[in-house]
């Protein structure tokens, strides 16, 4: 009699990368290491955890930065995570020096905990929540009922019917920020509202496409900017940049996508400062050759992956690895203060 053995692979979180209670213990760390870090809870359940910078210190501005709704996006909170230590560890560098000046800044670093543990333990697909919602379909602006477990998209039964937009409501509605981001993974892309329309935002719109131009060129050469809806071709009703901007009234709202696996920023990036690196590997070219498919599989909007991706592809889909780790959340934690700076330069002007 023979026996047969079904061994089916799993797939771990990599070394580089922090579980949720790894994230919470570090940020808890922080608040030890820096007198203008605090730490407490935006719901107890699911337990989000939200974090502020210069809590009522009576700065000018106020900047909120979300990270972590989609939790197979796991890039998204670890660049968030980085940022934070850099401005707790480097506090008198210039750049940071000049945030801790003007901002006040609340951050939620994990938005959707229940499945980011799933994911943690190997699901690495997954988009939704623990009730099978997209919380990028739940918020009450033009929010329309979809039920789309393909592509991991249904709405909830109604606006804020999860528990993790309405801690994430709630948080906004408190803080009232001037600035408002939500990061996301999936594609390379800076947008401004409105997701869930081809219309471009009606107030503010060019000073937000103008320090989104500014990151463009430093950061993300390969960074479509403007109008989500517009940009990425189809629409995205119930979101979060929408619900900030038409609801809140938040006049610089957000959307970044910061990592897909078909693109080597890094590459791309280090070409745009030095050209004749371009000359050596033509990344470039073959870059812009993949954006056009790029743009139809943006996870901010939606992406078709239940049952088309393993999860090991889709680990690599939307985060970069080990090895490349330290360059995306460096890079990206730079593209959030310069945002920041930029925002205080275009409100200086007016």
């Amino acid at each position: 009699m023979l026996l047969f053995l079904v061994i089916q692979t799993v797939w771990s979180l990599p070394t580089r990368y922090h579980t949720s209670n790894q994230i919470n213990e570090k940020l808890e760390s922080l608040t030890q290491q820096c007198n203008f870090i605090e730490l407490q809870n935006a719901s107890e359940s699911p337990l989000i955890k939200e974090v502020s910078v210069n809590k009522g210190a009576g700065k000018k501005y106020k900047g909120y930065i979300l990270f972590g709704e989609h939790p197979r996006e796991l890039i998204s909170p670890e660049s968030g995570l980085h940022f934070l230590q850099n401005l707790c560890s480097e506090s008198f560098a210039e750049k940071n020096q000049k945030i801790l000046e003007n901002f006040e800044l609340r951050m939620i670093m994990n938005a959707n905990p229940l499945s980011r543990e799933r994911v943690e333990s190997g699901e690495f697909c997954l988009r939704e929540n623990e009730h099978g919602v997209d919380l990028n379909r739940n918020y009450d602006a033009h929010w329309k009922k979809i039920q789309d477990d393909v592509r991991q998209t249904t709405s909830g039964p109604n606006p804020f019917s999860e528990p993790e937009t309405q801690a994430i409501r709630d948080s906004l509605k408190a803080f009232q920020p001037d600035l408002f981001l939500s990061v996301h993974s999936g594609t390379l892309g800076m947008y401004t509202p409105h997701a869930y329309s081809m219309d471009e935002a009606e107030v503010n719109d060019d000073q937000m496409v103008d320090i989104l131009d500014t990151l463009q060129n430093k950061y993300c050469p390969s960074c479509d900017v403007g109008a989500a809806g517009k940009e990425v071709g189809y629409l995205s009703p119930g979101s979060c940049i929408d619900y900030a901007y038409d609801e809140l009234k938040i006049r610089y709202s957000f959307a970044f996508e910061i990592y897909h696996g078909s693109i080597d920023l890094k590459e791309e990036v280090q070409a745009r400062e030095n050209p004749s690196f371009l000359q050596l590997n033509g990344q470039t070219k073959k870059a812009k050759k993949l954006m056009t498919d790029i743009h139809r599989s943006s996870c901010f909007l939606q992406t078709k992956t239940n049952g088309d991706m393993s999860n090991e592809q889709c680990f690599s889909y939307f985060n970069p690895t080990d090895k490349e780790y330290d360059w995306y959340v460096d890079n990206w934690s730079e593209a959030y203060k310069d945002m920041l700076l930029k925002m205080v330069a275009e409100e200086q002007q007016q």
